[in-house]
């Protein structure tokens, strides 16, 4: 078991949710093997620009691929995508803020020498 995998089980044993103990984006760090830090660690108010602008992008793409163009452009479509954006990055940035006060998570470097764990 590398540290990567050691640290998520860790704070899934804790009781942080899967969603946390994962570095954001998601799907890039499946694709691309990162060892970047968890979303825990990270600063809420970027975890909400990324995931603003991420899920803005994804939702109103693929609803265009699927309906969107096979109707005439409207504005509300575009309103929509940022409701998406918005509401998954609220959530993703208050779920982050919740856990790491739960968890008592000042900072990455502090949180990993505190468990030995220095890089």
């Amino acid at each position: 078991m590398n540290k990567k995998e050691f640290i998520e089980i860790y704070l899934r044993q804790k009781g942080a949710s899967r969603t946390v103990v994962k570095p954001y984006p998601f799907l890039w760090y499946k694709l691309f093997n990162s060892n970047a830090k968890p979303c825990l660690f990270e600063s809420p108010l970027k975890l909400f620009v990324w995931q603003l602008v991420l899920g803005t992008v994804t939702w109103g793409g693929g609803m265009w691929l699927m309906v969107w163009r096979l109707q005439e452009p409207n504005i509300n479509n575009l309103y929509i995508s940022l409701l998406f954006g918005f509401t998954t990055g609220l959530w993703l940035s208050l779920e982050v803020l919740y856990y790491s006060k739960k968890l008592k998570i000042t900072s990455w470097p502090e949180w990993l020498s505190e468990h030995h764990l220095a890089e």
